[in-house]
């Protein structure tokens, strides 16, 4: 799928872009030329071409992602739940760093392909928190007994890998930040998971109901909320 392609203006631009911070700054700040160059046909098969053959392609790949959230190009939502667009969102961005080595410049923009794998994952969100919602109507005594969403580390890597898992919360912010309670903002899953981290760090295990008291929330609804949406995200890192 890679090509070469002849010296433009629009390439001469992105290779700037990408080998200087300035000149990156000052084309992020151009939100017409972003959308030109998102729907350039030639400029993203060039950008795909970089990533392709990048010695450190997540560069490129960051360069990609914050071109299409500064032209404002991706879909907003409309009408949608905040609170289940912001979990789509996650996903997709997640989706879309797994996969991007699988897109095909020929066939849309970036912000399309994105786009579309965002509605879909809208109606999955759905389904799930309808699914959650019929679940927590019937509770079982499986969430009672469960512990952490991945499983527990092993008791001899039990340090190192709870420093894994705290450095993977801190370096993918946007993954986790923005993943907040319905009723209860000021909680979002990198405040939580951190926390929880910490605490089994320090000692090995922790209550849900001390975190709840902390946070003035009802303690099954936070645990319902880390299951359902923080330890997932965490699961799925830890898969790539």
């Amino acid at each position: 799928m890679c090509s070469d392609f002849s010296d433009s203006s629009v390439i001469s631009l992105l290779q700037a872009a990408l080998s200087n911070s300035m000149a990156r700054s000052r084309l992020l700040q151009q939100q017409k030329t972003l959308q030109e160059i998102i729907n350039d046909l030639p400029a993203r098969q060039w950008l795909f071409e970089q990533l392709c053959q990048a010695d450190n392609p997540n560069q490129v790949k960051d360069f990609i992602i914050t071109m299409m959230k500064s032209s404002r190009l991706i879909w907003n939502g409309a009408r949608i739940s905040p609170d289940i667009y912001s979990e789509a969102l996650s996903r997709t961005w997640i989706w879309f760093m797994e996969n991007l080595g699988k897109y095909n410049p020929e066939k849309a923009s970036f912000v399309t392909w994105f786009n579309q794998k965002l509605r879909w994952t809208i109606q999955d969100v759905i389904r799930e928190q309808a699914d959650e919602e019929r679940r927590r109507l019937t509770p079982t005594q499986e969430e009672d007994r469960e512990w952490i969403y991945p499983p527990a580390p092993e008791p001899d890597r039990w340090y190192e890998t709870i420093q894994e898992w705290r450095e993977l919360v801190q370096n993918y912010p946007h993954i986790f930040k923005d993943c907040r309670m319905q009723s209860h903002p000021h909680v979002n899953c990198q405040v939580l998971l951190m926390h929880i981290l910490n605490v089994l760090q320090d000692s090995g295990e922790f209550s849900w109901n001390a975190i709840a008291q902390e946070y003035a929330v009802e303690a099954t609804a936070l645990r319902r909320f880390c299951r359902t949406r923080c330890f997932p995200r965490l699961r799925q890192l830890l898969s790539q």
